[in-house]
Order: structure tokens, then C-alpha cells, then sequence
């Protein structure tokens, strides 16, 4: 009599487990053909659908997969789960602790419910199927009729064909469907920290999927913009702060709210998305979702970022100079470094970053602490106002702005002329780049492009709406910092001198025998003839 017409005993209800693997403890007898089950599901939410542990589609494909095994006259000795789990890669848990249990325990038959449930690719397919050939078993489908006549193996190579085309096929439609959504300004992917996805349905009762403004995190995600703009906060410091004021990443699939890491507070801060732009494959499409923050504010912590990452120091020793030095030479950081004789004493330096590791070939030697200290007090002494040159300024500049202003109104006419021009020329370029008639890396240079160009504009039409509407109370108070600030300069704590200095300058600049240089912020240049500072000799 044949194996297969053997009537194997009817399973009672606790010999097989209901979830995960069927439990083997009973035993099975040597006659009887011996089985696993495969089961898989693509996605988590497929998994716990409906609030269920294991969705509606694994129970279904293990109650399809038991049928088969009693038609087969075979016992199902272990059953393996795949939940969650894209069948375009074999790297699976559950399907490769399969293949490793049937090459250690005798298995006559793998059962899944389908055979895209076990690959959706003809090559992992056709490993797959040859690893269990080769443990003696054979492949059996719940649903559809493969075996190993010559028929059957037809079937087998059509199915898996089909399997993968579909997975193709999808992965197409869904990545145009994506793109066009991106490109009509909707949001592609799962909507950053301090948005919400929202599912809403209009008046005919279609569903729509919108994006709306997480206020409670968004009010903290605008601050930490803010503030890193400064320049003042590190990473560290500002992730720190965030969670003080109880901000957490959000819940994701299969992932609970958690706290901000640095790594993560970074790539919120570099998400374009943030200022209204929406990235897809590398593309970025004007968003018609609300913005936190402006442009330019996007783009000064970009600046900050950067200039973070590239001025960055691993020495431990402090100073009040220390990040606000550049080499005058190669334009590198000036690191505080101290170097001790065999004598024991202690010498302090500013050392060129860029000739220390090597990265150029700038000849700057070290600079002894106390003469770059004597140089930037010098700097200082030179915006520095009594209270009589102080009201003389005052005055000066009070009466050149009012003239100024009039000239400014032309001046803003044609920036603002230019910047709808800039905004032609981007709608030109996707459609463009929608036809086909440019590539990606152009569209990608020409976005930049006109970025920068609409992001210089945006700046100088900002300092003219500044100038135009606090134009005195920026004098006044400019000139309250810059009367007498030698004085407090002197008599400030470490703390209070570094703060001068960040507040004076844009950059303060080394060069050769502590010879020093400086670039005035916009509001205080004012108060010299020309933008950089003539250096101050040593």
C-alpha cells in the first residue's frame, strides 16, 4: 500500500500549538509522511490587522496548509512564521531556520499557501526549491497544482514567473504613484516629527490623506531651530534640551515613542521638509504641506552644521577663543592646544587645523595665547565708542539712513522682479523634467541654483523690511553694544568676552605673528569705513 494512502491519526486540539511552531512533543509514526508548514505576511500591519496578534492572513493560510497536509496523509511536525517579512529577499528568520531544521530532521513535505509566500523572485526560488530537494522533500502549494512531473514543474516555473512579475510590477506603480504624489506637492512617506498623518474623507465620502501640524512638536522642533541657529548650542546640548521639554520621536510600525538621540536630532535638523520641500529619490518638489520654519532659517542651520562639522576639535582644553579662531593663511580652525617643556612648564598655543593634520600645506606656525589675546582686545578697541563719538555716530547714521531708504525702494523693486522670474524658471524646469527633456542631475543643479539665488534674495528683501521698519532702534541698540564694550570687554568673565566676540564677529582671523583680522557682523559694520577690518599689526 502506498505511504500516501495511509490515514494518519486525527490530531486532537493540543497537539498542535495554535500560534507559531506546531509542537512535535506527541511524536508522529515512522509511516506516516512528515510535514512543515510555511507561513508568511509582507507587512507588520498585516500581521496584528484588526487588533489581533496575528492578522487574518496567517491563521488563513495555516488553516489552508493543514487541510493540504491531512489530503497529503502527512503530519505537520513544525510550522514556521514569517510575519512582517518582504518575500523580494530570502534573508527571512523563520524561512532560514526552516531550511537549516529540515537538513537536520527527516521532512517529507515543505506546504506554504502559495509560492509567492516563499520567494517572489525566480532565483531565490529556484535555491530555495533545490535546498529542499535536496533533504529529500518536496515543495507542495495549498493553492495551486505544482508536483515533479514534467507538467507540474511548468506550473511551478509560471507561478514563480508571475510572482515576480507582480513583485515588479508593483514596485513600479507604486514608486510612479509616489512620485507623482511628490511632485503635485503631497507627501510620499510617513510624515516627519511634528506633522501628523491624517486620513479625512470629502463630501462624496472618498478618502483623502492629508498632513497636519503637530503642534505640540512643533512649537519644540521651531525652537531647537532657532536656537541651533545661534550657533551657540552644541548637538548634544540642544538634544538635551528637547527632551526637557518633552519632546519624543513618535510612534512608528512596530516601534514605540522614544527619545531624541543626537544621530536622530541631526537628520531632523538636515530634513528639508521642514521649510516646505519634499524630497523623493533625490528630487525635491515644492510642498503643499505647512512649514515650521522659513528658508532662510532652514538654511542658517545648514551653515551651522557644517561649519560645526568642519571646525570641530578633539582637544579637552578650554578657552574663551576657542571655535572662534580661523587660520588667516588656509582658512582652517585654530585649535588651543598646550605643548609642556622638559622643564615641566606649560606653554599655551593656537595651532592651525589645517597644517596640523596635514590637510593643506599652510605654513602658520603656532601662535602663542596671550599675543592672539592681545590682538583681538585691539580689535575690539577699534569699534569701540566713547559717549561723545557715540552720539556724533548716531546722529551721522540717522540721517544716511533716511536717504538710504528711498534709494532702497528701487533696489527691492528689482529684487522682487527677479525672484518671480526665479519662480518661472523652477516650474519650467519640472516640466522639463516631467517630459523627459532634462535628467535628473540637471534638474538637481538647476534646483540648487535657483535655491541659492531665492535664498540670497529672500535675505537682502529681509534686511530691507528690517531696515525700513527698525532701522533707528537697530542704530540704538548696535550702538549701545559698541559704547564702551572695550571697557566690559576687560572687566567680563571668560564667558562674557566669548560672547563679545561671537556677537562683534563673523570670523576673527590669525595670520603670522599674531597679526589679527576680523569680519563685522551686517549690524556693526557701520561703524568702519569698509567691511573687514584692517589688520592689527604685532
Amino acid at each position: 500500500m502506498s505511504l500516501l494512502a495511509v490515514a494518519p491519526p486525527t490530531p486532537s486540539p493540543s497537539s498542535v500549538v495554535p500560534t507559531g511552531h506546531v509542537d512535535d512533543s506527541t511524536g508522529s509514526p515512522d509511516l506516516v509522511l512528515r510535514a512543515v508548514s510555511y507561513l508568511r505576511v509582507s507587512t507588520r500591519e498585516q500581521a496584528e490587522r484588526a487588533g489581533e496578534r496575528e492578522g487574518f492572513s496567517i491563521p488563513a493560510q495555516r488553516q489552508a496548509n493543514r487541510k493540504t497536509a491531512l489530503g497529503l496523509g502527512a503530519w505537520v511536525v513544525k510550522e514556521f512564521v514569517d510575519a512582517g517579512e518582504s518575500a523580494r529577499s530570502a534573508a527571512r528568520p523563520a524561512l532560514n531556520e526552516m531550511l537549516e531544521w529540515i537538513r537536520a530532521n527527516r521532512v517529507d513535505v515543505v506546504i506554504v499557501h502559495k509560492l509567492d509566500r516563499l520567494a517572489r523572485n525566480r532565483a531565490d526560488d529556484v535555491q530555495i526549491t533545490q535546498a529542499i530537494t535536496d533533504v529529500g522533500a518536496r515543495l507542495v502549494s495549498s493553492t495551486e497544482a505544482i508536483d515533479e512531473s514534467p507538467s507540474g514543474r511548468l506550473v511551478h516555473g509560471i507561478m514563480a514567473s508571475i510572482a515576480e512579475f507582480y513583485s515588479r510590477n508593483l514596485a513600479t506603480e507604486v514608486s510612479k504613484g509616489l512620485r507623482q504624489k511628490a511632485m503635485n506637492g503631497g507627501t510620499p512617506n510617513k510624515a516627519p516629527a511634528g506633522y501628523l498623518n491624517v486620513r479625512t474623507f470629502d463630501a462624496q465620502g472618498r478618502e483623502a490623506r492629508i498632513v497636519e501640524v503637530d503642534e505640540e512638536r512643533a512649537q519644540v522642533i521651531r525652537w531647537a531651530f532657532t536656537t541651533y541657529a545661534t550657533g551657540e548650542w552644541s548637538l548634544h546640548r540642544l538634544a538635551r534640551g528637547m527632551t526637557q521639554l518633552g519632546f519624543t520621536l513618535p510612534t512608528r510600525a512596530g516601534k514605540p515613542s522614544r527619545v531624541l538621540t543626537v544621530s536622530s536630532l541631526q537628520k531632523l535638523l538636515r530634513n528639508p521638509y521642514y521649510c516646505g520641500i519634499v524630497t523623493y529619490c533625490g528630487v525635491e518638489y515644492p510642498g503643499r504641506h505647512e512649514p515650521l520654519i522659513d528658508t532662510a532659517l532652514w538654511q542658517r542651520v545648514q551653515d551651522a552644521l557644517t561649519a560645526r562639522r568642519n571646525t570641530s576639535t578633539r582637544d579637552v582644553h578650554t578657552h574663551y577663543l576657542k571655535g572662534l579662531l580661523r587660520c588667516g593663511e588656509c582658512g582652517s580652525s585654530m585649535m588651543f592646544n598646550r605643548t609642556r617643556n622638559n622643564h615641566g612648564k606649560l606653554y599655551f598655543y593656537f595651532v592651525c587645523l589645517g597644517r596640523h593634520s596635514g590637510r593643506t600645506d599652510c605654513r602658520l606656525k603656532a601662535q602663542q595665547v596671550h599675543r592672539v589675546e592681545q590682538g583681538v582686545r585691539e580689535l575690539i578697541g577699534r569699534v569701540s565708542l566713547t559717549a561723545e563719538e557715540r552720539r556724533r555716530t548716531e546722529e551721522r547714521l540717522l540721517a544716511e539712513a533716511e536717504a538710504g531708504l528711498q534709494d532702497e525702494d528701487i533696489e527691492r523693486v528689482d529684487l522682487q522682479e527677479r525672484e518671480q522670474e526665479l519662480r518661472g524658471e523652477q516650474e519650467r524646469v519640472l516640466r522639463a523634467y516631467y517630459v523627459d527633456a532634462i535628467t535628473t542631475d540637471m534638474l538637481k543643479r538647476e534646483q540648487d541654483r535657483i535655491r541659492r539665488e531665492l535664498l540670497d534674495i529672500a535675505k537682502q528683501l529681509t534686511v530691507y523690511v528690517q531696515q525700513t521698519r527698525h532701522v533707528a532702534t537697530q542704530i540704538t541698540e548696535a550702538l549701545d553694544q559698541l559704547e564702551n564694550i572695550g571697557q566690559r570687554f576687560d572687566t567680563g568673565t571668560e564667558q562674557e568676552r566669548r560672547a563679545l566676540c561671537r556677537t562683534l564677529f563673523e570670523r576673527i582671523d590669525v595670520h603670522t605673528d599674531a597679526t589679527m583680522g576680523g569680519s563685522l557682523r551686517r549690524e556693526y559694520q557701520f561703524s568702519l569705513s569698509c567691511r573687514l577690518l584692517m589688520p592689527v599689526q604685532r
